[in-house]
């Protein structure tokens, strides 16, 4: 069951996220960098993209990432997740599935 599902090779639409800590309030966005990352699950993880979110409002946990062009270029079942990062510290959101679709 995918969280999310797209078409192939559209563009130029907000993926809106919001971060919380495990007992569900904000995660304070204020000095990380926000990577989006998607990949295949296979036995060896194959990366579909990457790319840096914005924040909306840091102390809501709050944040965007913008499609641009290639972000969805093949069919199939991804996996997603933020990753969180500033000196010294390393956070991985929870993992939410993508499926990308035909469009009709």
């Amino acid at each position: 069951m995918s969280d999310l599902t797209v078409s192939k090779g559209d563009l130029g639409f907000y993926l809106n996220f919001t971060v919380n800590e495990s007992d569900g309030t904000p995660f304070v966005l204020t000095g990380y960098t926000i990577t989006l990352k998607v990949w295949k699950e296979v036995s060896r993880p194959a990366i579909l993209f990457t790319g840096t979110c914005d924040a909306v409002v840091e102390a809501s946990g709050t944040c965007k990432y913008l499609v641009v062009e290639g972000d969805l270029s093949a069919v199939g079942d991804y996996k997603m997740e933020l990753e969180l990062t500033k000196v010294g510290v390393e956070v991985s959101t929870i993992t939410y599935n993508l499926n990308i679709v035909e469009s009709p």
